[in-house]
């Protein structure tokens, strides 16, 4: 029953059929009520069985980060700013909570990420007849003139974005919800691709088509829709770690280079340029010496989550490290962070653990390459408390539980905890660092 309601809360989630059938009904809350429902009978089973599919770590990482929300506000003494925020940030929370509740076996964790990359290819064929037929043109795409990034829709609309030639408009495909903006899609579809992977199976050629080829099509042609240059580079992340093992690092290399001049022929970003030049980029660069700016100014709680923009009016961070140290200090980067840190060093440690080939090896592997997929593209995006970076954190804690629980069934010795205190430390200056080197190569060669 638990997981049951789970899977529909998921569901839910991710299609939002209540927004569209039935947007009256917002005003009741249903989707608190449901995760209310399936929190009582998932937490009713946990103390029954006496599991959660996550170590403490997780969870405890997961509530500092939370106290790091509320503290932010606190320390600039707004109450009502730090109860507003707990709310806003409950949806993730939830979705993590929720999750490590009920993925308690591998098979949960199969038929979980399933039930999500099904969600996807329904949300992908939906942009797809928006951007053709005109289906919920209103909701699903969105108008940018060619000139201006930010510029309104042109006057003469046509019946659907397909039919434009005038090449004045740039038409981008998004959803509702958590991925109402493009670039929002472009992450979640690149998220899912490692998970769709999964279920290749060698030497069965006219099943892996049906069930992984037109899939895979359909989520890579509603990615080009979208024309997100961070989607690009959470593909190409994701190309690269997957095949640097099988070609070599020299081959990768020409063959990234093959794929970049085949994806600037192919127009994928809509004619948005990747350069420290453009306009947008320069705009992001002093965005991001803002953020340095508030870390300097407010070391330990940053300037109050949600505030980025009451420090830099001009536009958000674009870059979720930078959002995360700039409004929560260092105590909301430390535990954002570790946890980063936690998933990738678990899921390593799983990988090694289990057999290659087995399911177990394979959907942690994937897990991990929708991790780095995921943070590749939030280095360009403003995605710090993203419901779906939550939701991928919680696949991982469970995924990494569930192996790591047979294979100290199985084996004399126990599986011993990664380190991680002193990783998580090196990460988050290697972000700052990094961050200030795009600051100074986008001012010596954007000037």
């Amino acid at each position: 029953m638990s997981y049951a309601l789970y899977l529909l809360y998921l569901v839910l989630t991710y299609l939002r059929p209540i927004e569209t059938y039935a947007p009256d009904l917002a005003d009741y809350r249903p989707m608190l009520w449901l995760w209310a429902l399936a929190f009582i009978f998932a937490a009713g089973r946990a103390g029954a069985r006496r599991e959660i599919a996550a170590r403490p770590l997780f969870l405890g990482l997961m509530l500092l980060l939370t106290a790091a929300i509320a503290a932010s506000l606190l320390a600039r003494m707004w109450l009502g700013g730090a109860i507003d925020a707990l709310v806003e940030f409950s949806t993730a929370a939830m979705l993590f909570v929720l999750t490590c509740l009920n993925l308690t076996s591998i098979a949960r964790v199969r038929r979980t990420c399933t039930v999500i990359v099904l969600c996807m290819l329904v949300i992908s064929a939906l942009t797809i007849a928006a951007y053709h037929d005109g289906f919920m043109m209103d909701q699903l795409v969105l108008s940018q003139s060619t000139d201006a990034e930010d510029a309104l829709a042109p006057i003469n609309v046509p019946t659907a974005p397909a039919e434009d030639t005038s090449g004045e408009t740039l038409w981008r495909v998004r959803y509702l919800g958590f991925l109402n903006d493009p670039n929002d899609l472009a992450q979640a579809i690149i998220v899912v691709l490692p998970l769709l992977w999964v279920t290749w199976r060698r030497g069965r050629g006219l099943r892996n088509m049906v069930l992984i080829g037109v899939p895979t099509a359909t989520l890579l042609y509603s990615l080009y829709l979208t024309h997100s240059r961070g989607g690009l580079l959470g593909l190409a992340a994701i190309f690269i770690f997957g095949m640097r093992r099988m070609l070599g690092t020299t081959r990768m290399a020409l063959l990234a280079i093959v794929v970049a001049v085949g994806v600037n022929a192919a127009d994928f970003s809509g004619g948005r340029r990747f350069s420290t030049g453009e306009e947008s980029a320069n705009d992001r660069i002093e965005a991001w010496y803002s953020g340095i700016q508030m870390l300097k100014a407010h070391p330990l709680f940053g300037v109050g989550y949600g505030s980025f923009t009451d420090f830099h009016p001009e536009r958000t961070a674009h870059n979720s490290f930078v959002l995360c140290f700039s409004e929560l200090g260092l105590l909301g980067f430390f535990a954002w962070t570790a946890l980063l840190v936690v998933a990738f060093r678990e899921l390593g440690e799983a990988v090694r653990r289990t057999p290659a080939g087995s399911f177990e090896h394979r959907i942690t592997s994937a897990l991990r390459y929708s991790l780095i997929g995921f943070l590749t593209c939030a280095w360009f995006l403003s995605r710090t408390y993203q419901p779906e970076l939550y939701l991928l954190l919680a696949l991982c804690a469970s995924a990494a539980w569930c192996v790591r629980r047979t294979s100290e069934n199985n084996e004399t010795t126990s599986w011993a905890p990664q380190p991680w205190l002193g990783m998580t430390a090196l990460s988050m200056l290697a972000a700052v660092v990094t961050v200030y080197g795009f600051i100074v190569m986008g001012r010596v060669f954007g000037s």
